[in-house]
């Protein structure tokens, strides 16, 4: 098995067009939006990539976000701004090849090691993400990622405290 590079920022060089998840939608994204909106400033997208052969072999796309304090449970909500700043955990895909290798679990750990690393800096409560279907649902619930009822969007977050006290940001 050929080894892949640590998570990277993604660069205008990486070719975006052979990427391919499974979902049309993750790869359109990936090959017309990552890109732009990391020149723009909008998010910052991190891949993986096979140094064989040049191909991404996962991305991960992270940018600043927020979340009406409404959603969250009651016990999250005392002495809270409103809304609560987030880190947004938005795509996460591994090209069909490379999948059943860990891609996705070392995109989202290089997410949480990033989310703790800024929440130092600024305030951030958590790391939100929006599930694209139940089978990503339960991928971020095996993360310890928790459902948040009340938001219309059914949102999930991890706490960045919560983080803290597994070992985060403390490597």
């Amino acid at each position: 098995m050929a080894r892949l590079t640590p998570p990277r920022p993604l660069a205008a060089e990486d070719y975006r067009d052979a990427f391919d998840c499974g979902r049309e939608s993750l790869n359109n994204w990936f090959r017309r939006n990552a890109w732009r909106n990391q020149q723009d400033g909008v998010s910052r997208t991190s891949v993986i990539c096979d140094p064989a052969n040049s191909l991404v072999a996962a991305y991960v796309t992270l940018s600043a976000g927020q979340i009406e304090r409404a959603y969250l449970p009651k016990s999250a909500q005392r002495n809270r701004p409103d809304p609560i700043p987030m880190i947004l955990l938005g795509p996460l895909a591994v090209d069909i090849r490379f999948q059943n290798r860990g891609c996705g679990r070392s995109l989202l750990l290089f997410a949480f090691r990033t989310a703790v690393r800024l929440s130092a800096d600024i305030g951030c409560f958590g790391i939100l993400t929006h599930p694209l279907d139940e089978a990503v649902r339960d991928f971020y619930r095996s993360f310890d990622f928790e459902d948040l009822p009340f938001d219309p969007k059914r949102s999930m977050i991890v706490r960045i405290a919560d983080l803290r006290e597994s070992g985060f940001g403390y490597e």
